[in-house]
Formats: C-alpha cells, sequence, structure tokens
C-alpha cells in the first residue's frame, strides 16, 4: 500500500507530473513523524490522535515524560512490530535543545529503523 508523500512541516511534493507517494520504510516514518507531531485535538476526525511533542516546547524537559508518551503513541502504530522492543533515548544539550532518538522494528521488513527528532 502507499500514500501521498508528506513530511510533516513541509509542502507535498511532486513526482511524475503529480504527487509524490511514498510506501515501505518511508511511509511508517512520515506516519509515526505526523503522529509524534500532532497535538491532541489538532486533527478533527479523531481527536485523540497524537503525542502533542511540539505543545512541550517551552516547557521543562522531563525525559521520563517525552519518553513515556512517545512509546504510548508508537504502541498505536501499526507500522511498528508490536512483539519487538522499542528504544527511546531522550537528551538535552546546554543550549536547550532536546534530541529524540527512537529504534524500533519496521512491522513488514522487519528491519532495525531509527528516527531522529531534534528540537
Amino acid at each position: 500500500m502507499s500514500a501521498v508523500g508528506h513530511v510533516m512541516g513541509a509542502d507535498l511534493s511532486l513526482s511524475g507530473g503529480g504527487l509524490a507517494v511514498v510506501d515501505g520504510a518511508e511511509e511508517v516514518r512520515q506516519r509515526l513523524l505526523r503522529r509524534l507531531c500532532t497535538n491532541p485535538g489538532g486533527y478533527i476526525w479523531q481527536i485523540g490522535y497524537g503525542a502533542g511533542l511540539p505543545a512541550m516546547i517551552g516547557s521543562p524537559v522531563v525525559s521520563g515524560t517525552i519518553k513515556s508518551v512517545v512509546l504510548a503513541q508508537m504502541a498505536l502504530e501499526s507500522g511498528v512490530d508490536q512483539t519487538q522492543p522499542v528504544d527511546v533515548s531522550v537528551s538535552s544539550s546546554a543550549g536547550g535543545v532536546v534530541s529524540c532518538a527512537i529504534t524500533y522494528v519496521d512491522a513488514a521488513t522487519q528491519e532495525m529503523q531509527t528516527l531522529l527528532l531534534d528540537g
């Protein structure tokens, strides 16, 4: 199955005279970014959808809270193999930049994937 290619925060892409499509690991990566960057209540057809990570900007960094929110959302994503552990690492720099590295197994390919979020 494929979906319209759209990286959160960017414009739609064109390919071959139409909208670009993605599938496989890239589709899962884009779905995860969309889920993690959508604030609950921001998607009117599914009010509870989204992790709300952007809403945490400006708040004190609580690594445990960020990690638990990300893990809960990863458990809801069908493209992530739920029989394999998901690893979430949250770090912050002296300048206040928070980074999150998420390692998971793609459900279709059974390959390890890493998603990096730098804020």
